[in-house]
């Protein structure tokens, strides 16, 4: 690309060595357009202006109100030609038969007002002119060949070139003349530059700023890229408002307003654009002052007239100026301070912009004045040429704007994977972390099922099957019972046992007045004698039956007690009484031992010493069935007192319903 672009501008070098510039008009006139011409073809209206040996290019800001005027240039292009450029009828013989091209060419750099070329009287070439109902801005180059049949081999031969404008400021850019094929080749190279790359940069900024808009309307939480597109966009209009063609002269104080409004939201946004790149907040007088300074041109426009037209835009580039200037060096100070490589390059373009800004704004003035003669060859001569070259850099710059932003928004994805990495792995570790604890809980809990089916098996081993174990032994010892009764006990007692290792027990459905009945039954086959009574009483009717396994707990109470009472007590009589209403369950166990001795006298050897469990077992069992356990040490022997109520006790939002259905 770099040898490519080397070896063009070398040919280019080349071609503009071979054609020299037309310094000066040896007479420039211009006239107001009269109201009865409203196609400007006469050139006898009032003189405005007139100079004799004007130098090119010429600049003309004429103050007042807007009005059709009409410019002429007459040139002298004989210094310019050799003989062999025009027709010689005595050398080449009769011209009607003999003919030739032409040699020479003339290329008007920017045809900016439309123009007609007349060589010796006889029209050329030319762009439509404003007229009085149509305005015309053509901003192309045009070549326009000198015919040799036209040009006079002793001269003179004039070259007429007329303007029509409405423009307050009227400019007439350098006019070059060469061979034909050195000026056709640089008007391809200026109608490039100045119009395709100009036509394709307003094409690129549109689709651009397009797109971007279009990812700022999906995503609108981050407003960079509508702050992108909105640049672009703004760019594209202002190239296409300031190159547009043809509009109604009646619209033109609208399309100068148009352009104004447009390019001051452009220096707005970038400046905008900027600030949020660098990470800087916009403060209330700087906001103050970017407004001002951007609407300026827009707010005074209308009420200065034309009046001041010629000088606003003077105003308002240098009322811009600074602000733009204030952004850079934020934006350098930030490429400095943070070494940013995306930063530099953004300074980079920017400042490649505001030169090609600046340039275009002094050529098309001419302030910096035209540098035709700088060099034969050098390409600089056409740097003098008024047409845009600021388009050269929007596509970069816009290119350059978005990778920035890209590039930053890379960085905050890349930092939230960061944070989605850390948070994975923390995530991990509390799944490590919650595993581990969950194990442990389950360990924990498997213990405590582990100590509580110990628990359980030790208080049935020693409520139920303990209890009836000390009967049976009591009575074989006390020789109450023969072979036939002792095996039958043992059997139960196994089957007892097997019940309760069994995974699967057997629920207990029969009415607890029959439980308690058939135990007593057995209880007293296996201890009444001469020397032990057992008298009990089950009341008959209003039967019950316990849920779960309340029968069991409840039978367990009956059996410990009168195992501790076997145990311990050496009493000769025991009595169970069972009372029961509609509501409540009471049991009371009696017997007529030792209890009222001191808590230290020796036990039978024969039933070892108490655990003391027993007493904790039972108040357990009736208070997980809602009852109450009671034991008492008498004078005459011991008591226990079982209390257990039958039904639920009613809520107190029950007991309202139940009033309020009462009453």
């Amino acid at each position: 690309m770099l040898v490519f672009m080397g070896l063009m501008l070398w040919n280019i070098g080349t071609q503009m060595a071979a054609i020299h510039t037309i310094g000066k008009a040896s007479r420039y006139e211009l006239r107001a357009v009269p109201p009865d011409d409203p196609d400007a073809l006469r050139f006898d209206g009032p003189l405005l202006d007139n100079e004799v040996d004007a130098m090119l290019p010429i600049v003309d800001h004429r103050e007042g109100a807007t009005r059709l005027r009409k410019a002429r240039l007459v040139i002298d292009v004989d210094p310019f030609l050799a003989p062999a450029d025009s027709y010689d009828d005595t050398r080449e013989g009769n011209r009607e038969i003999h003919l030739r091209g032409p040699a020479k060419a003339i290329l008007i750099s920017q045809a900016v007002h439309g123009v007609d070329v007349y060589l010796n009287g006889v029209w050329l070439d030319g762009f439509p002119r404003s007229t009085a109902n149509d305005r015309f801005m053509w901003f192309r180059p045009i070549m326009v060949p000198l015919p040799v049949k036209l040009l006079r081999p002793q001269g003179p031969n004039h070259l007429v070139i007329e303007y029509t404008s409405w423009e307050p400021h009227l400019i007439f850019s350098p006019v070059y003349i060469g061979n034909v094929g050195a000026i056709a080749f640089i008007t391809e190279v200026v109608d490039f530059i100045g119009g395709s790359l100009a036509d394709a940069s307003k094409a690129f900024c549109l689709l651009a700023g397009l797109f971007m808009v279009g990812i700022w309307a999906v995503n609108r939480q981050d407003d960079t890229f509508g702050l992108i597109g909105a640049v672009a966009l703004l760019w594209a209009t202002v190239y296409t408002l300031s190159l547009w063609v043809h509009i109604p002269a009646a619209w033109r104080d609208a399309w100068l307003w148009g352009f104004y409004v447009c390019t001051g939201a452009l220096n707005a946004l970038t400046i905008l654009f900027v600030l949020r790149f660098i990470q800087e907040p916009l403060s209330r007088t700087m906001a103050v002052l970017v407004t001002l300074s951007s609407s300026t041109a827009a707010l005074i426009s209308p009420f200065l007239g034309s009046r001041g037209e010629v000088h606003l835009a003077h105003f308002w580039i240098w009322l811009m100026l600074p602000l733009q200037l204030w952004v850079m060096v934020r934006l350098a100070l930030y490429a400095r301070r943070t070494r940013n490589g995306p930063a530099i390059l953004l300074l980079i373009h920017m400042s490649l912009a505001a030169l090609l800004i600046f340039h275009d704004f002094l050529v098309m003035t001419h302030r910096i004045g035209p540098l035709s003669e700088a060099s034969p060859g050098s390409i600089l001569r056409l740097l003098g040429t008024p047409m845009y070259l600021t388009h050269l850099v929007l596509p970069p710059l816009l290119i350059v704007m978005a990778r920035v932003h890209l590039l930053k928004y890379g960085e905050s994805t890349q930092r939230v994977r960061e944070a989605n990495r850390i948070l994975t792995e923390s995530l991990r570790r509390r799944e490590l972390e919650l595993t581990l604890a969950y194990d442990r809980q389950s360990s924990l809990e498997r213990r405590e099922a582990a100590q509580e089916e110990r628990e359980r098996l030790y208080r049935e081993l020693h409520d139920g099957i303990g209890s009836r174990l000390v009967t049976t032994l009591f009575s074989v010892r006390d020789g109450h019972l023969n072979a036939a009764q002792l095996e039958q006990s043992l059997l139960d007692l196994l089957q007892g046992v097997r019940g309760l290792v069994s995974s699967s027990p057997q629920r207990e459905e029969r009415e607890f007045q029959n439980i308690l009945f058939d135990y007593c039954v057995n209880l007293d086959s296996l201890l009444s004698g001469k020397n032990f009574q057992l008298t009990y009483e089950v009341p008959e009717g209003a039967e019950f039956v316990l849920l779960d396994e309340g029968a069991k707990d409840l039978l367990r109470v009956v059996e410990e007690t009168v195992a501790n009472t076997l145990k311990y007590a050496n009493a000769t009589h025991i009595s169970i009484e069972m009372q029961q209403t509609d509501t409540r369950m009471s049991l009371r166990i009696s017997d007529n031992g030792q209890s009222g001795l001191a808590q230290s006298l020796p036990q039978r050897p024969a039933f070892g010493t108490s655990t003391g469990m027993g007493l904790t077992h039972m108040r357990e069992r009736m208070q997980a069935l809602g009852g109450t356990f009671d034991f008492q040490l008498t004078e005459t022997g011991a008591v226990t007192q079982v209390d257990l109520p039958l039904v639920q006790a009613p809520t107190p939002t029950a007991a309202l319903r139940r009033d309020s259905e009462a009453s």
